[in-house]
């Protein structure tokens, strides 16, 4: 008898732990296809999905039904996602004195890396401190290309709600970046 997603939930909470697996086994392979997209190959989505799956089992007892439960499960998909580029760029973002660097940086040359480096990280943490709903819709639409229906879906929401996230995040985003290169007057 195949049990409804809620139902399962109790079940876990009481003591069940069939019953997790049971959720595990019907999420999976749509979980792992949002977890793909954060991770560079297949080890590093199985570590998102891993990562969310954990945090799924430590906190089910926070699901509210206002949302499937696919949905939450989305989301903590999408924030390990979330956290593993930002935990693994902080390792793989050469620093200055990196022997790596070429050493005879050409003054000639039309694009600057180091310059250019320097604002994917300002892009980035501005990302960062985006609230989370606001970034997750900016990144899924403008970034990764999906629709507005399409996260609406996958958020639990109205497109009107995804279209405003989305609005909110580039003017916040847009601000930051304004505040961080505009020269300072009277400075």
């Amino acid at each position: 008898m195949a049990h409804t997603d809620g139902l399962l939930v109790e079940n876990f909470i009481g003591g069940d732990l069939r019953a997790f697996t049971e959720i595990v086994e019907r999420h999976r392979a749509r979980l792992l296809w949002v977890a793909r997209k954060y991770g560079h190959n297949e080890d590093d989505a199985q570590d998102i999905l891993q990562e969310a799956l954990f945090k799924a089992s430590c906190n089910l007892h926070t699901w509210r039904h206002e949302s499937s439960l696919s949905t939450w499960l989305h989301r903590l998909v999408m924030n390990s996602g979330w956290d593993f580029r930002n935990h693994r760029r902080q390792f793989e973002v050469p620093t200055l004195d990196d022997d790596s660097l070429p050493h005879d940086i050409n003054p000639h040359l039309a694009i600057d890396p180091i310059g250019e480096r320097d604002k994917m990280l300002q892009l980035e943490e501005s990302l960062a401190r985006l609230r989370p709903d606001q970034r997750t819709a900016l990144w899924l639409i403008d970034v990764e290309g999906y629709s507005i229906n399409h996260v609406a879906e996958q958020e639990g929401v109205q497109p009107g709600t995804i279209k405003s996230r989305r609005s909110r995040a580039r003017e916040a985003l847009r601000e930051h970046l304004l505040e961080e290169y505009s020269p300072v007057v009277g400075r």
